[in-house]
């Protein structure tokens, strides 16, 4: 028993550290971010831009997250309160954790669990924030990326750490470029799995048309076009998760087109 209180004093230890550790990420996001949304920033010059670079380093979560809500379309009551909970939570963590449960919180089991029980709790809101953070910078390393990665190679390494990061999680479709989309999380490679299960098999193939009509039953929305792709043999090809394998169909004189998933390596 005597272990297991130990333990479960030391978990309490481990989520302070990684709840403290995800707020510092949303701040460091947060600086990262405003200098290239906030209208102080972006309307008055490449002076301007300067300026807030350099101001935003020494902010506050409290005042980083206010000019995050004067920057976005986060203008409701409700994603706004959300918001300045996460500054409250923070607060409380760092100066006034455990204050309403005596001057040791951690000399009882019933304490440490109590202690545990809220540090989820607050860990659920922070990283909600801190991975809507992290999607938004991503996409402003994407636009750099696209204009400017040329005369900054930084920006494609900064780009590519953050999409192994960001990719396991989202669908992240890239119009301009087919093939830096994430395939594995989208929809239409999801369905395009669903259907060699559900449609009848040639071989151990499937039959493209009969997984395009699958699909339109299913999501009639979601159409290779949604991914910058006139077709779903163009999908199957650009995610590169299928083999493809096109013969002729002698009863309609044409070209069928069959695939079937890659087995993991």
């Amino acid at each position: 028993m005597e272990s297991e209180y130990r333990e479960l004093v030391n978990e309490v230890l481990r989520k302070i550290g990684r709840n403290i550790l995800i707020f510092q990420q949303i701040e460091k996001g947060l600086k990262v971010l405003l200098p290239f949304i906030h209208p102080d920033a972006t309307e008055k010059g490449s002076n301007s831009f300067r300026r807030y670079t350099e101001a935003v380093k020494s902010k506050t979560l409290g005042q980083l997250i206010n000019n995050f809500i004067e920057s976005t379309e986060y203008n409701t009551d409700y994603f706004v309160e959300e918001l300045r909970d996460i500054v409250a939570h923070r607060n409380k963590l760092v100066h006034h954790f455990g204050e309403s449960k005596g001057l040791n919180i951690l000399s009882t089991e019933e304490g440490c669990r109590a202690c545990i029980a809220e540090l989820e709790s607050q860990c659920k809101e922070a990283i909600f924030l801190y991975k809507e953070i992290r999607l938004f910078v991503f996409g402003l390393l994407a636009f750099l990326r696209e204009n400017y990665a040329e005369s900054n190679p930084n920006i494609d390494i900064l780009y590519k750490r953050l999409k192994a990061d960001v990719i396991s999680e989202v669908e992240y479709i890239n119009l301009f470029d087919p093939l830096e989309t994430t395939w594995e999380n989208t929809r239409i490679v999801k369905l395009l799995r669903l259907a060699e299960i559900h449609t009848d098999k040639i071989g151990d193939m499937t039959l493209l048309a009969r997984a395009g009509q699958f699909i339109k039953n299913q999501d009639p929305e979601c159409t290779p076009e949604k991914y910058g792709i006139k077709t779903l043999k163009g999908v199957l090809k650009a995610s590169g998760l299928f083999e493809v394998v096109e013969s002729q169909d002698g009863k309609q004189n044409g070209i069928s087109v069959l695939y079937k998933s890659k087995v993991p390596r």
